[in-house]
Order: C-alpha cells, then sequence, then structure tokens
C-alpha cells in the first residue's frame, strides 16, 4: 500500500489542521471524497479515517488494520462491523464538538423564532409587517437524549430562561440541580414542548424512534430541531407532520441515508442506481429541503473553528497513537 493512513471526507480546513498536527514520519492521504465516490476502489492504506458518509467496502476488511471515525456517532461502524466476518480496532471522538452541535440547534430555533428568512426578505422594502417573532424565555425545550450534546443544550436553555425537560434511559442529578431540567417520559416531552430536539445517537433501539405517531402529540406550534441523526426521524413521517400543521417547523442538519442524499446533491450519484427504498427516502429529503417551513444545513452543526482544531487535534493523537502503541485513545464502546 501506498500510505500508512487515509483520510476521506476531508475538508479544506480541516486538512489543513491534521497536517499540522499529525505526525511527520508516517504517509497519509487526503480527499474530499467519500470512499464510494473516489475514483479508484483499492484500499490506499492499511488505516483508514472517514466521517459519516463514507460506505466502506465490505473487501477492504479484510486488509484493513484500523478505522477511525471523525465523528462522535458511530453506527455507521456498528453497521459495517454486522457485514464482516471479523472486528477491527475502531476509534470516535466522544465530545470535540458538544458545544458546537448545541450552539446550532439553537441557531436552527432562532431562525425559526424570529422569521429570519422573512426578516432577510424583509429588508428590501424595510417593511415589518409579518414579522412578529417570539423570545425563547419561558418556552418549554424537550431535549430527548441528553448525552454530552444534550447536557449543553440544557445548560444553554438555562441560561435562555426556558423551561427543560429531558427524556434519557439515565438521569443526571446534576442536571437537575445545575438547570432545573425535569426528566419526563418521551409522551409528556412532546406533549408539553414548544421546541423539541433530538440529540439521540442512532441505535437499534432510537431507529425511527420520534415518527409520525409520536410527533403527532406535539403541542400546536411546535417546532422540532435534529442534529443528531436524520434516521431517528423519518423524513416522510416529517413531510405528513407538516402538511397536516401538525409541525409549524422543522430543523435539521442531518438526514435519513445522508451518504445516498450527499452524493446525489453533489452531482456524484443519479437515481437509476438506487433501489426502490434508497429513491423514496431521497425523493423525501429533497421534497423536506425545498418545504418553505423547513431549515436544512449540511450536516454543518460540528463545524466551528474551535471543535475543528480540536477534532483534528484529537485525530492526530489517537492515530499516532495507533500507529506507535496499537490502540487508538479513545476506541468504540463495547
Amino acid at each position: 500500500m501506498e500510505f500508512d493512513v487515509a483520510f476521506y471526507e476531508v475538508f479544506a480546513e480541516e486538512a489543513a489542521l491534521l497536517r499540522k498536527y499529525l505526525p511527520k514520519r508516517y504517509r497519509y492521504f487526503f480527499t474530499a471524497k467519500s470512499i464510494q465516490d473516489t475514483e479508484t476502489g483499492h484500499l490506499p492504506a492499511p488505516i483508514i479515517s472517514t466521517r459519516t458518509q463514507s460506505l466502506i467496502p465490505r473487501k477492504w476488511a479484510d486488509q484493513l488494520s484500523a478505522i477511525f471515525t471523525r465523528s462522535t456517532g458511530f453506527d455507521h461502524l456498528t453497521a459495517y462491523f454486522r457485514g464482516v466476518d471479523h472486528p477491527l480496532p475502531a476509534g470516535y471522538l466522544p465530545k470535540y464538538a458538544a458545544r458546537a452541535v448545541a450552539e446550532q440547534a439553537f441557531l436552527l430555533m432562532l431562525m425559526f423564532l424570529r422569521k429570519m428568512d422573512r426578516q432577510r426578505q424583509a429588508i428590501r422594502h424595510f417593511s415589518r409587517d409579518g414579522l412578529t417573532g417570539s423570545e425563547l424565555r419561558g418556552k418549554t425545550l424537550s431535549i430527548i437524549g441528553v448525552g454530552n450534546i444534550g447536557s449543553e443544550i440544557a445548560n444553554i436553555g438555562s441560561g435562555m430562561g426556558m423551561s427543560l425537560l429531558g427524556v434519557d434511559l439515565r438521569e443526571r442529578r446534576e442536571l437537575r440541580e445545575a438547570y432545573g431540567l425535569e426528566y419526563v417520559d418521551l409522551s409528556r416531552a412532546t406533549a408539553r414542548a414548544r421546541i423539541l430536539v433530538c440529540a439521540l445517537p442512532l441505535t437499534d433501539q432510537t431507529y425511527r424512534m420520534l415518527n409520525y405517531r409520536v410527533l403527532s402529540g406535539l403541542s400546536p406550534g411546535a417546532i422540532l430541531i435534529n442534529i443528531a441523526r436524520g434516521e431517528i426521524t423519518p423524513p416522510e413521517d416529517l413531510l405528513r407532520l407538516l402538511k397536516e400543521e401538525k409541525l409549524a417547523g422543522v430543523g435539521i442538519d442531518v438526514y435519513d441515508q445522508e451518504s445516498v442524499l450527499g452524493s446525489s446533491l453533489r452531482g456524484e450519484s443519479t437515481e437509476e442506481t438506487l433501489g426502490k427504498s434508497e429513491r423514496r427516502t431521497l425523493q423525501a429529503n429533497r421534497q423536506l429541503l425545498e418545504h418553505p417551513r423547513v431549515i436544512a444545513t449540511p450536516h454543518n452543526a460540528f463545524n466551528t473553528s474551535e471543535s475543528t482544531d480540536r477534532k483534528s487535534r484529537q485525530t492526530a493523537q489517537n492515530i499516532q497513537a495507533y500507529l506507535e502503541n496499537g490502540a487508538f485513545l479513545t476506541p468504540l464502546p463495547e
């Protein structure tokens, strides 16, 4: 193989920082493309690093030494390991972007509540008709999944004077004491929420968890923000909820079958290459992107200068540890 480590899905700012932090005595391959969108199908290095959109060929499993994902979510790796004969050493980044993602959730909330799209249009005539928005203070915020990102959302929401509800398998007493977070079950969280934020990891249990039936319980005028995984909120269900006006708005940074959507939007694939289910999901995602009550961003919530620096530095530390000692500093949980 030509390189020691191959990095996929690397955007320009990240590549510059990785080159800064990685040990200089090894050889590295960098590409902005996902694995499936690269021109060649051969494995360039025994260690690969991806984000969430690369589909790793099963035939690579026997040649790979290790995989490192530059993301907090690792469901794409667990799905890959189900289809291969033997496990591989793998690592991830559990905490690097929690604050950045939480702040993006509030960006999406405020864009809805302050009618930002309309404000940007109204400046052309300096008109304020129909622009009256709402404040966050006093609104009920339901956080579904109170882990690292959910805790940061609670922190910011508390500072904004919001009433906080949380849904999680593990109740953390320190969050109740620090932020006044009240743990409730999912039905109460949806019924009482003015804003509901999905901050869940994707697992077999959370797959399509926030579906039409569950979200139908939201109070009138509620908005949904998903900065976690698109597979938790089926796009077909979101479209139906918007059509029936059971959701006032949707803010999304993540998408069901995101690798398919990304490749399609970049012009790297066509619907003719997809199966029936993939085509249906792609069409639903495209309709969401065009919906007037949807604010969509390109899985970019993690992307601040601070978090990108943390990500690159922690990735370099993990790669160096594996190259020199055969183990990642932050391996995937058992």
